[in-house]
């Protein structure tokens, strides 16, 4: 009887120590929409960068510039905390082995102050951060 109760015991104890360490800090979900002067940006990379160090987390944009952060792996979400965000729409041109241009990539649509030279931050907070980026240009 001792060693049936000292066997469920540890058993109990080992799931429960292997089911609560995720290895992720706490995140808050992320999600929402990149615009132009009133359309969506599809295939924009939207990068959460913490202030206080740690992963970034990040998303592309679907056809109608909607996007849901991912933390890690299938872990969605972001960092508690202030980031700095980054919004690029460009992609370097890609060659063939022969040097020959394949896809001649894609020029930034943003202004540099959402990418290069960012200056949008915003803080992620314990649950649902609902977020969109409506950029407006002269």
């Amino acid at each position: 009887m001792n060693r049936i109760f000292a066997f469920l015991t540890i058993a109990t104890l080992t799931a429960t120590i292997g089911c609560s360490g995720s290895g992720i800090p706490p995140v808050g979900e992320v999600h929402g929409q990149v615009t132009l002067n009133g359309q969506p940006v599809p295939n924009c990379h939207v990068m959460f960068e913490p202030l206080a160090g740690g992963r970034s987390s990040s998303a592309m944009t679907d056809d109608s510039g909607h996007y849901v952060l991912k933390y890690k792996g299938d872990a969605a979400g972001a960092l508690l905390g202030k980031h700095r965000v980054r919004l690029v729409t460009s992609r370097d041109p890609s060659r063939d082995d022969n040097g020959r241009v394949t896809d001649p990539g894609v020029r930034e649509k943003l202004p540099k102050e959402y990418n290069s030279e960012t200056t949008q931050q915003v803080e992620v907070v314990d649950g649902d951060n609902p977020i969109d980026f409506i950029v407006q240009t002269s």
